[in-house]
């Protein structure tokens, strides 16, 4: 030890060094846990403002037991509505129809005249074990609904 005045500029630059290091590391694992608690800009959590999440309209659904038949190009097939809202069906049958096919539908109401609508099924539940299943069917959707066919609807499920 030659120079002690070394040995003190020595030992102060290995502890700025340090601190630096510290610090830096410090940043980081602040960062990351601000990212892990959703706050990546590093903001204080009493700064987060929840948001309601997104209600989604109830659409309005009926049980209805009332015969129909569904025509496609390969013929016509007897079925059953069991369910009914506004923009769609539960249609019970034995073999329901592929996810995405579109077909025309009739349904015979307490009218005497049909309701013919345009439709394309939104999903069945062909894979389902016959076991666990309540009824066989698929859910469609009704497609390009006229005026007097919507109102014929909207009578249906509002008086029911």
């Amino acid at each position: 030890m030659k120079n002690p005045n070394f040995m003190v500029q020595v030992l102060s630059i290995i502890t700025i060094t340090l601190c630096l290091v510290f610090f830096i590391i410090f940043k980081i694992l602040s960062r990351v846990k601000n990212q892990a608690r959703g706050n990546p800009d590093g903001g204080k959590p009493s700064e987060f403002k929840l948001a309601a999440p997104e209600t989604r309209p109830v659409v309005e659904r009926i049980k209805l037991e009332c015969p129909a038949i569904t025509e496609r190009s390969q013929g016509f097939t007897k079925v059953g509505i069991k369910e009914i809202t506004l923009i769609g069906a539960f249609v019970t049958c034995p073999r329901p129809l592929p996810v995405g096919d579109e077909f025309r539908i009739k349904i015979f109401l307490d009218k005497e005249k049909p309701l013919e609508l345009n439709a394309d099924v939104l999903w069945n539940n062909l894979n389902v074990p016959p076991d666990q299943v309540v009824s066989r069917g698929m859910k469609i959707r009704f497609l390009q609904i006229s005026d007097d066919d919507r109102r014929v609807l909207k009578d249906i499920v509002s008086n029911s």
